[in-house]
């Protein structure tokens, strides 16, 4: 900053209202105008963001605003260093969008009364004079004010255009875009079934998913889009299987990091199949509209239109899927005159109706794998904290208090006479309605989503390797082993059917 300028401004251009919130870093005081300090909050969880800024943290969950947050340390060229109980987040209106700054502690609110703007050096604790619009002093203190538009604009970063578009819009003070929607509306549950690639996780409308398959061996198709890893061959039809990584630019997984085995998820648009190719099946969940966010606008355009928006699941960031908009128009020509150049045929009419099928959720119990219709499912979550309940029942591990609902968990294992194991990361919840009640069953693992044809079913056989005999209804026969349906009505007995309604209720969200 040359004396020529520093001449020309006075504080009273930079703190227009004469009170500054100041900040330090490496134990040096900087200055904001309080008047556009929205407000100071502790560090929480921030979500990154793919495709931001390296000055970007990710974004962070204010009441329902999803705001991106800078690491001002990393903005400054300075060394990051560890997040402590003194760390905060200072939210401010920058380029008309509410911003986040981490800044390693808030000092005070000091009341300007001296407005004299006194040069600053090339470097303050660091940070170079560009970043600087002067020094203020206040008692026997030296307070360095910030050149906030120069936060936004740097030749070294370049960024400027997806830090102005970086927050999304407002969903607080009580009012929202969902305003006007009906009440049936508003409280609609929308089924999503969750799953992860790379360092990200996705949902689709489970509406959209015809099943859910371990992958299948993948053919590779010349001069493909770099979107299509190739086809798939899913009971005689030959399937397109997508790439997300190209479309929304995700991290992968180290090496060592990477599942055993991918899943293809199969989703409907219009009259076509398509496969989409994840890392892992993580959660089948209900979704109310009011809980879904607009996506953060750090993503290209592209891919915010892939959207529906973002929901917040246990810490991490969830992308909804917008099955309609995966693929463009031109996308779907370049996919049709692929399908047209393999010979690809849609199944005669008179075929599809001589075949019936059912959708079933597939899980494991020691070696064995079990289904129950996809119907019966409200929703497949991770374990969480199942709290033990004096003299319950045996066969009720505890309960779970889902999103407000206390629901009883049953440990299937203990009911089928299994050993006890420990729940790992495949464990999974699956929650059903048992005589009316809501109810848990933890699961090895949930294998897959498939649909199965009718004509497979087999009446169950008198002995299986556990003790589950007496809850089995049918058997299904599949290239990849039996599957064994449950009837959950002879799960439990009437008289403990009875005793499962007690622990049923509501608690606190």
């Amino acid at each position: 900053m040359t004396a020529t300028v520093t001449e020309e401004r006075t504080a009273h251009d930079l703190v227009p209202s004469g009170q500054l919130v100041t900040f330090t870093l490496d134990d040096v005081e900087f200055g904001l105008d309080i008047a556009k300090i929205q407000e100071i909050v502790n560090r929480s969880a921030i979500t990154p963001v793919p495709g931001s800024p390296s000055f970007i943290l990710g974004v962070l969950n204010l009441r329902g605003q999803i705001i991106p947050i800078i690491d001002t340390r990393l903005r400054f060229h300075l060394e990051p260093t560890e997040v402590t109980a003194k760390t905060r987040i200072i939210v401010m209106s920058l380029a008309d969008q509410s911003t986040g700054m981490q800044v390693d502690a808030v000092s005070e609110v000091v009341k300007l009364d001296d407005f004299s703007l006194r040069e600053t050096p090339p470097l303050v604790a660091g940070v170079r004079s560009d970043y600087l619009a002067g020094m203020v002093q206040a008692g026997n203190r030296l307070i360095t004010l910030i050149e906030m538009d120069k936060i936004l604009d740097s030749e070294e970063f370049g960024q400027k255009e997806s830090i102005q578009t970086a927050a999304t819009g407002q969903a607080v003070g009580g009012f929202s875009e969902h305003a006007h929607e009906s009440e049936e509306e508003e409280i609609e549950d929308l089924p999503f079934v969750t799953f992860s690639l790379g360092k990200e996780s996705f949902g689709v409308n489970l509406e959209c998913v015809e099943e859910i398959v371990e992958l299948p061996s993948v053919t590779k198709v010349p001069d493909a889009p770099n979107y299509v890893i190739g086809v798939i061959c899913i009971r005689d039809k030959v399937v397109p299987l997508l790439n997300l990584f190209h479309m929304f630019s995700v991290e992968p997984l180290a090496n060592e990091d990477k599942p055993e085995s991918n899943m293809v998820i199969l989703v409907s648009i219009g009259s076509a199949k398509l496969g989409i190719a994840v890392d892992s099946i993580q959660e089948i969940i209900h979704i109310k509209n009011k809980d879904i966010l607009p996506a953060p606008q750090t993503l290209q355009e592209e891919e915010t239109a892939r959207l529906e928006g973002v929901v917040m699941r246990s810490g991490r960031m969830v992308s909804l899927l917008k099955v309609i908009q995966i693929l463009n128009a031109e996308d779907q020509q370049k996919l049709a005159s692929m399908s047209q150049h393999l010979g690809v045929q849609e199944i005669a009419e008179a075929e599809v109706g001589l075949t019936e099928e059912i959708s079933v959720v597939a899980f494991s119990l020691a070696k064995e794998i079990y289904g129950l219709e996809l119907q019966e499912v409200r929703e497949i979550i991770m374990v969480g904290l199942v709290t033990p309940v004096p003299r319950a029942p045996s066969f009720i591990l505890g309960v779970l208090n889902l999103r407000g609902e206390i629901i009883p968990v049953i440990d299937l294992r203990s009911r089928f006479g299994l050993e006890h194991q420990e729940a790992t990361d495949l464990t999974r919840i699956i929650v059903t309605p048992i005589a009316d009640v809501f109810t848990g069953l933890i699961v090895d693992s949930v294998t897959e989503v498939k649909n199965i044809d009718k004509k497979l079913l087999e009446p169950p056989p008198q002995v299986t390797s556990v003790g589950a005999n007496a809850y089995i209804t049918q058997v299904a026969r599949t290239s990849k082993g039996v599957v064994f349906l449950l009837d959950l009505q002879q799960l439990l007995t009437d008289t403990e059917n009875r005793q499962l309604s007690t622990f049923h209720g509501h608690g606190k969200k």
